[in-house]
């Protein structure tokens, strides 16, 4: 529980009271309000205790774990930034330092976000860039199939809870009305059959505003539905839906949502290019994944099944 939480009940709450409930002293008390007014709570106190008289529309820690309707084994810590350089490089210097599963690490703005093979992620205010630090318990050569379930994740809280239908396109961005409008980054650290851990990096456009460059391939949601979106709101119910998805996955396997993600695979059936560092481009006709996440291409000679690379509609 948080001070937010316990003053959201509209009623003076004395400094003591709030001490007892977290486990601190009065001192702390005064100490944490006087943060919490800094960051733009408007909190009145009295000889009766503390009382919030405006709940200000803030994006932090303190707001994501006051609406989290109950704990999550995948979100114990959160840490916000206003600016750090890369969520993603955050969150692996805390594995290094051999914190647990379930940090998230927030930016308001990245300055050196970065993708897939280190493309430049632009990062404004009003988006939501977050990482994750995950300790599945699965094989190594599993991995991959993480930036599938958030894809999943990031797919139904668009349709469930914003009315938005999305494709996703593999094996990492989510697509609406053609265009990007999240991508996941997967990193890991492994030994020869164990992960030691992931580094998972999610960014969405919310309300951020694109550079015009980026205009004809990007949209945002506030592009989408023409409003505002709470960030809160959104990434206490894809926390929600992820983790339910994990802890599935990895006792089940993927076979389970194996239908749901081939459902919304963008381009399928269509003619395809698959870029691979490694290897030759392979053209064929896009036929989603397998239970392993791999794509399934069939060319003129036979089918492919393509662990990694870059998926875009074939030239004509």
């Amino acid at each position: 529980m948080s001070i937010i939480e316990i003053l959201s009940t509209e009623k003076y709450i004395s400094g003591s009271e709030i001490g007892r409930f977290l486990g601190i002293s009065r001192d702390a008390v005064h100490k944490r309000i006087n943060r919490l007014r800094q960051i733009g709570y408007t909190i009145k106190s009295s000889s009766k205790g503390y009382i919030i008289v405006k709940k200000c529309e803030l994006f932090n820690e303190y707001e994501i774990e006051a609406n989290l309707k109950k704990p999550l084994n995948i979100c114990k810590t959160i840490k916000y930034y206003k600016e750090t350089a890369s969520t993603q490089t955050a969150v692996k210097k805390l594995a290094l330092k051999n914190f647990g599963e379930g940090v998230v690490v927030i930016a308001e703005k990245q300055t050196k976000g970065y993708g897939r093979i280190k493309r430049v992620w632009n990062s404004n205010a009003g988006g939501l860039w977050f990482s994750m630090l995950l300790k599945p318990v699965i094989r190594p050569d599993g991995s991959s199939i993480l930036s599938l379930l958030f894809s999943i994740a990031l797919s139904r809280i668009l349709e469930k809870k914003y009315g938005i239908s999305s494709e996703i396109k593999w094996p990492n961005d989510i697509l609406i009305c053609g265009k990007k409008v999240a991508g996941i980054i997967i990193e890991m650290s492994a030994g020869q059959d164990i992960i030691n851990w992931v580094a998972a990096g999610i960014g969405v456009n919310i309300n951020n505003s694109l550079p015009e460059d980026l205009k004809n391939i990007s949209i945002s949601i506030k592009e989408v539905l023409k409003r505002e979106i709470d960030r809160t709101e959104f990434i206490v119910a894809f926390l929600t839906e992820f983790e339910s998805l994990y802890f599935n996955f990895q006792s089940g396997g993927f076979k389970q949502f194996l239908e749901e993600y081939n459902s919304k695979v963008a381009y399928k059936d269509a003619l395809v290019t698959v870029d691979s560092v490694c290897n030759d481009a392979i053209t064929g006709k896009n036929f989603g994944i397998d239970e392993s996440g791999r794509l399934i291409i069939e060319t003129k000679n036979k089918i492919e099944k393509i662990i990694s690379g870059t998926l875009r509609r074939a030239e004509n």
